[in-house]
């Protein structure tokens, strides 16, 4: 009798594992193989497969998932000992548990087989009631620890979806706070975004007692280069305008927003009138460098900024919306004064 099973299988097939008892016997003799069959034979629901050959125990263990190993220990080609090695090396059977089955009842060769690994020893042949009841015992125990890592599993990859999922929302709520404080034509901050930002520097300033300046830059005769250029030249000369400002406010702290249509505003904390002015002109400088030709203007022949400029020390009795409007009142100066030029309020 070389191999002999009993095989039972739930829909999903062999390759599942099973949620009843298996056994694999693995024992060079035929005759201990049939003896035990008989002995399980009357339990319908404990599937018997027997391997006759120690060389092959690993790889049919590997194939019927048993819950139970029953283990001879004096074999052929290979001994129960090392076999017993190979189980628990092998990721499949490495918590399977392995009864010995041995003629021989040496206290020396148990406790050299429970340290290795063996999960219970029996002398061979053992009582049939005996032998039926831990394997039993070992195939619910082991069924139910794989059955919690499995769980564990299965929670450990929902758990690491959820972070996934959080870690995906997280970037998606960041670009979407981005894109809501980003204008969508020019690509700079937005009238939101600059509201926000000049209360924030407004409470810094009045905190830490330094001077806070307001650019408010218009582009000259934008009016009749839309109508000039059509809207599409009109959106590409904001993108164009936009672009160069942004490029020239280079210190940490400035910052620039589009303010509405064609105004952009800009923001310069700690900053003097004396420093304002000197960016104010660069600014003017760099969009003139571009030379982006204007027809329609009665400035020069090319695309020009008017600004104005408003500087103050913050303070209780005043707030924010003052120094816009000085800001404001001194762009409509620069206007009045030829425009292509910068305007300090006093």
């Amino acid at each position: 009798m070389k191999n002999n099973s009993k095989t039972k299988t739930g829909k999903s097939g062999s390759a599942a594992m099973a949620l009843h008892p298996v056994v694999l016997l693995v024992d060079d003799q035929a005759m201990v193989a049939e003896a035990i069959r008989r002995m399980l034979a009357d339990e319908a629901d404990i599937e018997f497969h027997y391997c006759q050959e120690p060389s092959q125990a690993v790889s049919k263990a590997n194939e019927i998932k048993p819950t139970v190993i029953l283990q001879d220990l004096v074999m052929p080609e290979v001994d129960g000992y090392t076999l017993l090695k190979f189980y628990r090396a092998n990721p499949a059977t490495s918590s399977t548990p392995v009864i010995i089955l041995s003629s021989r009842e040496d206290p020396k060769d148990k406790s050299h087989a429970f340290e290795i690994g063996a999960s219970d020893y029996l002398v061979k042949l053992p009582d049939k009631i005996e032998m039926i009841a831990r394997i039993r015992a070992y195939s619910k125990t082991y069924l139910l620890q794989m059955q919690r890592d499995e769980a564990y599993l299965e929670m450990k990859k929902l758990q690491e979806q959820l972070t996934e999922s959080n870690q995906k929302l997280e970037e998606n709520n960041a670009i979407l706070q981005r894109l809501s404080c980003m204008d969508g034509l020019t690509g700079i901050a937005n009238r939101r975004h600059f509201d926000t930002t000049l209360q924030s520097e407004w409470k810094m300033g009045l905190r830490q007692k330094t001077p806070l300046s307001v650019l408010m830059i218009d582009i000259d005769f934008f009016k009749k280069y839309n109508d000039g250029y059509g809207h599409q030249g009109g959106d590409d000369c904001l993108k164009d305008v936009a672009k160069t400002l942004d490029a020239t406010i280079s210190r940490p702290g400035d910052f620039i927003a589009r303010y509405g249509g064609e105004e952009f505003v800009v923001i310069l904390p700690r900053t003097d009138a004396k420093g304002a002015a000197v960016i104010a002109e660069q600014l003017r400088a760099n969009v003139e460098a571009k030379n982006i030709p204007h027809a329609f203007s009665s400035a020069a022949n090319h695309v020009s900024i008017s600004l104005g400029i408003a500087t103050m020390q913050p303070v209780t009795s005043s707030k924010p919306e003052d120094l816009l409007a000085r800001a404001d009142e001194a762009l409509y100066k620069a206007k009045e004064a030829g425009r292509n030029c910068f305007f300090i309020a006093e």
